[in-house]
């Protein structure tokens, strides 16, 4: 009989601390017990290859597969006659355990432990949703791509998440049902739909005001020139084979949204791969101003996944929209964006792996989500952004943010931009490194160099176009190349 089925009955303690023997709770009490102090030197480093430790770590591990629970006598045992380093072994051993339960791992087939993956499912958690621990266990779906030989901290040890309250306080956290999942499994590459969908700056033009003495300015959709482009996006993703679309910032309005959910409204077309549609970002909603909201819809049943809103408003720099040759120009330099902002990052469970959604200017200002998220385990970020083309050979900001995503998260990082300052400013730009999608994610789960990231550089011939691949960091592509594409969240 497993905790569940028990209500998590067989409490025991150890100096006052009551001891579960549901697994995910158990770990989460001795792993919050256990202070960091012990993983900052040599101490862990040192219990990590004792094999005494091993075998007593082997022996929590073993109980729990053969009884789908934890034997809190055992675990009472190992810790009062080992201290700490008990407490450690118990830890690796429930942690051994619990990645049988993991949907992103390769060992993901222990009946006994099943019930934690239907918990995890049901509730985007497996520790106990009624409260018997405070925050959050999630199972491991990336790692920090940086370079290092060794765990650098108490996390690094483990396969899974443990995500103090007071992370969790900082996110919207959701989790997906079975009925609007996606069905993402495998190691094959998931295709990308990136759309620009926005060909000519007056399509979403820039709008100025002033208010006490301060710069502002909307980006105004000019949504019923584009109907007739969406229903051809439409058409082209469904043809294409891609998974995800992904469209930029300010490529979506109320209008667009009405004729993205009547498109939606029919029955995909057949062989259609398309599973989910990130619709960009824009002025939606009731608020004044409007937030500049993306919206991340299920192909199948239409319903909204995640929504966000921008956290972080982009400031037109004095001078930038001379620079950018805008036709309408600011009184008063420099010029924010007039929207209302958004609060939290919202963070999604889903079959990919633990996603997120941040629009544009959100990504060059990680102060308020980069913690959270790294604390989260987020294995995939998209992003959309209105800016100028996309360079590989220049390292500019989305390639310095990507890649620190990758360093720091482990995720996968998709940026799709839209055409229109592009076109608008074509005359500066080298054809040839003129690029509106730009994929950047993870090699290898222990990598052997700095920033040696995967990178995939896309280009779409017009607004309907999926992005191309035209160099993917090992190969220039001289003909059309494939769609760009990431791979699901691994424990590995």
């Amino acid at each position: 009989m497993s905790a569940e089925e028990d209500g998590g009955a067989h409490l025991h303690s150890i100096n006052g601390l009551e001891l579960p023997s549901d697994p995910a709770d158990l770990f989460v009490t001795l792993y919050d017990a256990l202070p960091d102090a012990h993983f900052r030197g040599t101490e862990a480093r040192g219990w990590h290859r004792d094999e005494a430790t091993q075998r007593l770590a082997e022996e929590v591990y073993l109980d729990v597969l053969d009884h789908g629970d934890a034997d809190t006598w055992l675990t009472t045992e190992i810790v009062a006659r080992h201290g700490p380093r008990g407490m450690f072994a118990a830890l690796v051993g429930l942690d051994l355990a619990l990645n049988m339960a993991n949907p992103f791992g390769q060992t993901f087939d222990a009946r006994t432990v099943a019930w934690l993956t239907d918990r995890y499912s049901l509730h985007g958690r497996l520790n106990d949703p009624l409260g018997r621990t405070t925050g959050l266990l999630l199972p491991r779906c990336a790692w920090p791509g940086t370079l290092h030989t060794r765990p650098t901290g108490k996390a690094g040890y483990f396969k899974v998440h443990r995500v103090p309250q007071d992370m969790c306080d900082k996110v919207k956290h959701a989790w997906l049902t079975t009925r609007n999942g996606g069905h993402f499994s495998g190691k094959e590459a998931i295709p990308i739909g990136a759309v620009p969908l926005m060909e000519q700056l007056n399509e979403q033009p820039f709008e100025f005001r002033e208010e006490a003495d301060q710069g502002l300015y909307r980006i105004r959709i000019n949504d019923r020139s584009l109907y007739e482009r969406l229903d051809k996006t439409m058409r082209n993703l469904e043809h294409s084979g891609a998974k995800i679309a992904i469209l930029p910032e300010y490529a979506l309005s109320t209008g667009l949204l009405d004729h993205w959910r009547t498109l939606l409204d029919t029955e995909p077309r057949p062989g259609s791969a398309l599973q989910w549609l990130l619709l960009g970002s824009g002025p939606v909603g009731d608020e004044k101003p409007p937030p500049n909201r993306a919206l991340l819809i299920d192909r199948f049943t239409g319903e909204t996944l995640l929504e966000h809103d921008k956290t972080a408003g982009f400031t037109l720099a004095a001078g930038q929209a001379a620079d950018w040759e805008l036709p309408d120009r600011p009184t008063v330099e420099p010029v924010d964006e007039d929207i209302t902002l958004g609060d939290k990052v919202t963070v999604l469970e889903t079959s990919l792996g633990r996603i997120a959604v941040l629009i544009c200017e959100d990504i060059a200002q990680p102060t308020d989500w980069e913690a959270p998220l790294r604390a989260f385990g987020v294995s995939h970020l998209f992003v959309p952004i209105l800016s100028t083309p996309i360079s590989e050979k220049q390292f500019r900001w989305e390639q310095q943010t990507g890649h620190r995503c990758v360093d720091v998260l482990g995720t996968w990082v998709v940026f799709s931009n839209s055409l229109a300052l592009g076109e608008h400013l074509r005359h500066r730009f080298d054809p040839d490194d003129y690029f509106n999608c730009l994929v950047l994610g993870p090699r290898s789960r222990r990598p052997q160099t700095y920033a040696n990231h995967y990178a995939q550089f896309g280009r779409s011939v017009d607004g309907a176009g999926l992005a191309h691949v035209v160099h993917d960091g090992d190969r220039t592509y001289e003909d059309r190349g494939p769609l760009p594409g990431i791979h699901r969240g691994s424990a590995e």
